[in-house]
C-alpha cells in the first residue's frame, strides 16, 4: 500500500509539473516590410507584457498554457487583437500594423489629464508632430502651430518680432501653455518662448481648444497648449540642417543634431536634443530698418527615465535655450548708437522631476512632480540714441503638484476614472526699465486643487465632470472653475460632444506689457490700472466627428463650434503721451466681450500615398461696447482687433516613389482690423487689412540605404506666392507694431537629414 501511494503521488507530481509548465510567445511587428520598434504586446487576460525591439522583435516569457486575446498596439498604428491557443512555445510570425493617419488610437494626456485613447476622449484634442514639422518644413513651435485648427500665430513686432498666439478668436494670454503637462511658461516667456523652442526638442503637441481652467488654472480661457518633449524610445542618432534664404538673399541657417540611447531591458534611457540658429536681418524697403530682425539662438534639451521596478518610473526633463534677437537699423553700432534698437538676450534654463508609482493591479497610479525654471533676459527697447533704454528682466517659476489616477470598478451604469490632485505655482517677475518709468516687482502665487471624474455609460456615452478651486494672491477670494464634457457615439464611426467651462484671468502682468513698441521715434507701454479686477469666462463647445477606414483610404472629418463669454473684459486705452514722450495705454476692464465661430477639420488618406488635411474657422469676436483706442479717433467698430473672421490652412502629401515625397501647404488669414499709430502716418487710424494666402511647397528626396543608415535631401519654398505686406511705415517715426499677415515673404531652403 506504501508503495501504491508514493508511486501515484509521483505521477500526481509530474502531471502538476506539466500542467505548471510555461511557454514562450515570440513574433515580429511590421509596418509593411519595416520594423516597428517600441511597439507594445499584451496579454488582456493577464496583463503581461512586453515591447519590440529595434528590430521589431518580441518575447514574452512565462506564459502559462491556454488561450488568449494578444493585443499589439503603437502610437501612429492602428491597434490589433489576435486570439491565439499557447500549447507550447508559439511564434506568432510577422503582424501588420496599418497606419492610423486619423490618429483615433492615440493616447493623449492633456484632454482629460489622464491617458486617454483620442478617439475616447469626451472633448477633441488635436495633435500637432513631426509628420506636420516635416511636410511644412516648421523648424519651431510658432511655425507648427500655424497647422492646427482653430490656432492663428500673428506677427506683432516689425523690429523683434514678437509673436502670439490666438486660439478660438482670442489673443495669447488667453491660452495656457503647458511643457510637460506643467504650467512652467510664463509670461515673460510668452513675449518670444513660442518661437524660442525648436521643432528637434518636441515629441508632439496636444491642442484641448475652448475652457481648461478646471484643470490647468488661471489663462486656460482659450484652450490649452501642452509641449510634449522627446523621451527615448530606441537607440538613434541624427543630423539636420536647412539652409534658407529669405527673399531669395538674406540667410536663416538652423543645424539640429540628437541622439537616443535606451537600455535593452527598456528600463532606462536618455534623449539629448540639440539646435542652432543664425538669421541675419532682412530689410524689405530698403530704409535701413529691419522688417525681420536678426537672431542667434542655440538650445539643449534633455529627457531620461529609470524604471526601478515594473510599476514605478522616474523621469527627469530639462532644457536651456540662449536666445539674441535684435531688430531696427545700425546693426554694426552698439544699441544706444542706432536710431531704433530692439534687442534681448535670454537665458532660460528649465529642469523637473516626475515619479509615478502604480498599483499591482495597475489599477490606480500616483505621481508628483516639482519643475523649476529661472529666466534672465537683458533687453534695450529705445530710439533716437537713448542710453537709459536699457532694462533687465529676471522670471523665476516653481511648479509641484500630486496627482492621483483611479479605475474605480462599475457603478451607476458604468465605470469611473477619477483624477484628483493639486498644484502650486510660484512665479516671481523683477523687471527694470529706466528709460519708461517701469519697475516690476511681481509675485504670483496660486494654489489649486482640482476633482475630476470621467463615466462611461454603457459603450456609447463618456461624461467628464470636474472642477478647479485656485486661490490665487491677486484675486481677492477662492475661484472655482466647473467644467463638463460629454461625448456620444451615435454609431461606431460618428461621435457627438458637447461641453462648458468656466475660467478666470488674474490681474497680473502679461507678455505684451514686458514689450516697448516703437512709435514715432518713442516707447508704447502698457501699464495694469490700479483698481483692475479678475476677467471671468464662460465657455460653450460642441462638435460632430466622424471618422472610418476603408480598404484603401482613410476619411475625418470634423466640425465644432465655440462660443466664449467674457465678463470684466481686460482692454488696452490710450492715456496720452507722458513726459518723456512714451505714449501710454492703460489696461482696464470693459463690460464684456462674446466670441463665437465654427471650425471645419476634413482629413483624407489614399493608402500611404496621398493624405490631405485642412482646417477653416469662421468666427465673430466683439466687445460689448466699442474700445477707443486712441484719443483722436472715434471708433464705432466693436470688432477685437487684429482678429480675422476667416482663416485657415492645408497640408497635402504625395509620396510620388518609395523616395520621394512632395509636400503642398499654406496658410490663409483673412481681413482684420488693425491699429496703426501717428508718427511716419499724420493721425492715428484704425486700418482695414487684406487677406493672405500664404503657400509652401517641399520636395523630399530620401534613397534607400543598406543598414541603419538613413539620408534625405528636401528643398523647397516658402510663401512661394509671395503674399506678405506690402505698407510698412519708413523710417525712424515708423510704428512697429504696425505689422500683418505672414511672418515671412518668399524664402528659399535646401536641407538635409542624416540618421543612425
Amino acid at each position: 500500500m506504501k508503495r501504491l501511494i508514493k508511486l501515484l503521488a509521483l505521477i500526481l507530481t509530474g502531471l502538476g509539473t506539466v500542467n505548471a509548465q510555461n511557454f514562450t510567445i515570440s513574433g515580429k511587428i511590421l509596418d509593411k516590410n519595416n520594423p516597428i520598434v517600441g511597439a507594445t504586446i499584451f496579454l488582456s487576460e493577464t496583463k503581461q507584457g512586453t515591447i519590440t525591439d529595434e528590430n521589431g522583435s518580441f518575447i514574452m516569457k512565462n506564459v502559462a498554457k491556454g488561450s488568449y486575446t494578444v493585443k499589439v498596439s503603437c502610437t501612429g498604428y492602428l491597434s490589433k487583437e489576435i486570439l491565439v491557443t499557447i500549447n507550447g512555445d508559439t511564434n506568432m510570425s510577422d503582424i501588420l500594423l496599418q497606419e492610423d493617419f486619423l490618429r483615433l488610437e492615440e493616447v493623449v494626456i492633456t484632454a482629460t489629464r489622464n491617458e486617454i485613447l483620442r478617439k475616447d476622449a469626451p472633448i477633441i484634442c488635436s495633435v500637432l508632430d513631426d509628420k506636420i514639422f516635416n511636410a511644412t518644413q516648421s523648424i519651431v513651435l510658432s511655425e507648427g502651430l500655424s497647422f492646427q485648427p482653430a490656432l492663428r500665430v500673428e506677427n506683432n513686432c516689425q523690429n523683434c518680432g514678437f509673436n502670439g498666439l490666438r486660439m478660438n478668436g482670442l489673443e495669447g494670454a488667453y491660452s495656457q501653455i503647458l511643457i510637460d503637462g506643467r504650467p512652467i511658461f510664463n509670461s515673460l516667456q510668452g513675449v518670444y518662448g513660442l518661437e524660442q523652442i525648436p521643432a528637434n526638442m518636441i515629441e508632439r503637441v496636444e491642442v484641448v481648444r475652448s475652457g481648461g481652467s478646471a484643470l490647468y488654472g488661471s489663462s486656460a480661457v482659450a484652450g490649452t497648449v501642452n509641449v510634449i518633449t522627446k523621451e527615448p524610445k530606441k537607440n538613434s542618432t541624427y543630423l539636420n540642417t536647412n539652409q534658407a534664404f529669405i527673399n531669395g538673399t538674406t540667410p536663416d541657417q538652423t543645424y539640429m543634431i540628437g541622439t537616443d540611447f535606451v537600455t535593452e531591458d527598456n528600463n532606462a534611457g536618455v534623449s539629448i536634443n540639440g539646435f542652432s540658429r543664425n538669421r541675419k536681418p532682412w530689410d524689405l524697403n530698403d530704409d535701413g530698418f529691419s522688417e525681420m530682425g536678426q537672431m542667434k539662438a542655440t538650445s539643449v534639451s534633455l529627457k531620461a527615465f529609470y524604471k526601478p521596478s515594473e510599476l514605478s518610473k522616474i523621469t527627469f526633463n530639462g532644457f536651456n535655450i540662449y536666445e539674441f534677437r535684435r531688430g531696427g537699423n545700425k546693426f554694426d553700432r552698439p544699441f544706444h548708437q542706432a536710431d531704433i534698437t530692439e534687442s534681448t538676450t535670454h537665458n532660460i534654463l528649465n529642469g523637473g522631476l516626475t515619479y509615478e508609482q502604480y498599483t499591482t493591479n495597475k489599477n490606480h497610479k500616483f505621481s508628483t512632480y516639482l519643475n523649476y525654471q529661472t529666466l534672465d533676459r537683458n533687453s534695450y527697447y529705445g530710439a533716437g540714441g537713448d542710453i537709459n533704454a536699457y532694462g533687465n528682466s529676471k522670471d523665476n517659476s516653481l511648479v509641484g503638484g500630486f496627482q492621483y489616477t483611479g479605475k474605480l470598478g462599475k457603478f451607476a451604469g458604468g465605470p469611473h476614472t477619477l483624477v484628483s490632485g493639486f498644484e502650486y505655482n510660484l512665479n516671481n517677475l523683477q523687471d527694470d526699465a529706466p528709460s519708461y518709468d517701469r519697475f516690476i516687482n511681481q509675485t504670483a502665487s496660486q494654489f489649486g486643487f482640482y476633482l475630476q471624474d470621467v463615466w462611461e455609460i454603457g459603450k456609447k456615452v463618456n461624461v467628464l465632470l470636474g472642477g478647479r478651486l485656485d486661490r490665487h494672491n491677486l484675486v481677492g477670494k477662492p475661484v472655482l472653475s466647473p467644467r463638463v464634457n460629454i461625448g456620444y457615439k451615435i454609431t461606431p464611426n460618428l461621435q457627438y460632444r458637447v461641453g462648458y467651462a468656466r475660467g478666470f484671468r488674474a490681474p497680473q502682468v502679461f507678455d505684451e506689457d514686458l514689450h516697448v513698441t516703437q512709435v514715432n521715434g518713442g516707447g508704447t507701454v502698457i501699464r495694469n490700472a490700479g483698481n483692475l479686477t479678475p476677467e471671468y469666462s464662460n465657455a460653450y463647445s460642441t462638435s460632430i466627428d466622424f471618422y472610418k477606414y476603408y480598404s484603401n483610404w482613410s476619411v475625418g472629418f470634423t466640425m465644432d463650434g465655440f462660443y466664449t463669454q467674457l465678463s470684466n473684459v481686460f482692454i488696452l486705452e490710450e492715456q496720452g503721451v507722458e513726459g518723456n514722450g512714451d505714449l501710454l495705454l492703460e489696461r482696464r476692464n470693459g463690460y464684456g466681450a462674446n466670441v463665437l465661430g465654427l471650425t471645419i477639420n476634413p482629413k483624407i488618406q489614399y493608402k500611404n500615398k496621398l493624405s490631405l488635411q485642412l482646417g477653416l474657422t469662421l468666427q465673430k469676436s466683439e466687445y460689448d461696447e466699442a474700445v477707443q483706442w486712441s484719443e483722436t479717433v472715434n471708433n464705432t467698430s466693436k470688432r477685437f482687433f487684429r482678429t480675422p473672421n476667416q482663416y485657415g490652412f492645408y497640408v497635402v502629401s504625395w509620396s510620388a516613389t518609395k523616395s520621394l515625397t512632395l509636400n503642398l501647404s499654406g496658410v490663409y488669414t483673412g481681413g482684420m482690423l488693425v491699429q496703426h499709430y501717428a508718427g511716419y502716418i499724420t493721425d492715428d487710424v484704425l486700418e482695414a487689412t487684406p487677406s493672405f494666402f500664404e503657400n509652401n511647397f517641399k520636395i523630399n528626396f530620401s534613397p534607400k540605404l543598406k543598414g541603419n543608415l538613413g539620408i534625405s535631401f528636401n528643398a523647397g519654398i516658402q510663401n512661394f506666392t509671395n503674399s506678405y505686406q506690402k505698407d510698412f511705415d519708413l523710417g525712424i517715426n515708423r510704428d512697429s507694431g504696425y505689422i500683418y499677415g505672414p511672418g515671412r515673404p518668399r524664402t528659399f531652403f535646401v536641407g538635409m537629414s542624416i540618421k543612425i
